[in-house]
């Protein structure tokens, strides 16, 4: 195996067990179906070379993850095992091999990996919490006055009426926005619903400083949507922060961003590396522990979910200025997908972009269409105009703009 190929044994262990959740589990592979696409074939001969090893234990083990992905007692047992297996030095057989090599395969190509979750996951989580439970344990303190803003965070956001998950997880964004570190007055929480009609005015209005409607009728435009954001609730803040509204912040969320910023150099960041995004019950776990039962940050090391490496978007952090000069986000992306990789390629052109590890969730919902209805990805319609075509100049983030742009426009 080339020396440029990872090779710790738990590490393969664990990406060998992941390949075979991701192969079994389809809601696993929903959470980036373009990322599984581009290795699915890898994944596929992993968990095929696996049942190749001349152990009953690990095959009988493999058929029990295989039978129920959300085993995490099977996936732990299973990777144990395996990690065993290719630690033994001297002597091996080529199946043994074949696993090491169809391993650091996966490892090097692959930006998901399925974590299990803590093995004793058979006690039954408490229900999730509801959202108007969540908003009434929002920390209501004095909002936004005569102090300076250190920061602001834009939160685009839509939800068909009956898109419970999709308000239940905002509705947990901004109760954990309302418990942090920083001090409440020194920044700004800004909701942007973007709809036909402002379907949640009146359950969120009161539970940010700042709650605007954008009217779109078409494909949710993020872009446009985050762009309103900036223009008409984040100025005149000096650190905008992008959040979905589905991305479950810790306590020192915003004081760490804003410490970072005062480091010379410093223009924009994402605060995390690889982002977790969660399954139902640990969507609940997660929401319960961090904004009913008051713990600092969400148990990451106790959540199944799957593991998205170094994604573009969820959470960006960038000085206004640097928002500004590159024209926003590109208001042509209508739809899921692509919108997110355009404006950080075009932010760091400008500005040097950072990575962290703070320990962000992606909390559960169902996914939005990113396909049109031949299959075409959203992000083409921009992509035969250009990534990172979007004008410096633009005149971007206007509300009395109905119907944003389409491509090539």
């Amino acid at each position: 195996m080339s020396a440029a190929r990872p090779s710790e044994p738990a590490a393969l262990a664990a990406g060998v067990t992941s390949s075979l959740i991701l192969v079994h589990d389809p809601h696993c592979r929903t959470v980036a179906p373009d990322y599984w696409d581009w290795s699915a074939d890898a994944h596929h001969t992993a968990a095929k070379t696996l049942m190749a090893i001349d152990d009953d234990r690990i095959r009988t083990t493999a058929g029990r993850l295989a039978d129920s992905p959300a085993d995490g007692t099977a996936a732990a047992e299973l990777t144990t095992m395996l990690t065993a297996l290719l630690s033994r030095p001297g002597d091996e057989s080529e199946a043994v091999d074949a696993l090491r090599t169809a391993a650091a395969r996966t490892e090097s190509l692959s930006r998901l990996l399925v974590r299990p979750g803590a093995p004793d996951r058979s006690v039954p989580a408490a229900g999730a919490p509801g959202t108007e439970a969540l908003l009434a344990a929002l920390a209501r303190e004095p909002r936004v006055g005569a102090h300076p803003v250190d920061a602001a965070v834009v939160i685009p956001f839509r939800a068909s009426d009956d898109a419970t998950g999709r308000v239940r997880n905002l509705a947990a964004v901004l109760n954990a926005l309302a418990d942090q570190s920083h001090p409440r007055e020194r920044y700004r929480v800004v909701v942007v619903e973007s709809d036909s009609r402002p379907r949640w005015r009146e359950l969120f209005a009161d539970a940010c400083d700042s709650y605007v409607f954008a009217p779109d009728h078409g494909r949710f435009n993020k872009s446009w949507t985050v762009n309103v954001g900036v223009v008409h609730g984040a100025r005149p803040a000096e650190l905008v922060c992008v959040l979905d509204g589905d991305i479950l912040v810790d306590r020192d969320f915003i004081a760490r961003a804003v410490e970072r910023f005062a480091r010379p150099g410093t223009q924009a960041h994402w605060p995390f590396e690889d982002m977790l995004f969660l399954d139902p019950d640990s969507s609940a776990r997660a929401v319960r522990t961090r904004c009913l039962d008051g713990a600092p940050g969400p148990d990451q090391d106790r959540l199944r979910g799957v593991l998205l490496r170094r994604p573009p978007g969820g959470c960006v952090w960038l000085r206004e200025d640097l928002f500004t000069r590159i024209g926003g986000m590109d208001e042509r992306f209508c739809g899921w997908g692509g919108e997110d990789q355009d404006f950080v390629w075009r932010a760091e052109r400008y500005g040097p972009m950072d990575r962290h590890g703070d320990p962000l969730v992606h909390l559960h919902h169902d996914r939005a269409a990113h396909r049109g209805s031949d299959g075409t990805p959203f992000y083409e319609e921009v992509e035969r105009a250009g990534f990172c075509s979007w004008p410096c100049d633009s005149d971007f983030g206007r509300l009395d703009r109905n119907t944003p742009p389409s491509a090539g426009v």
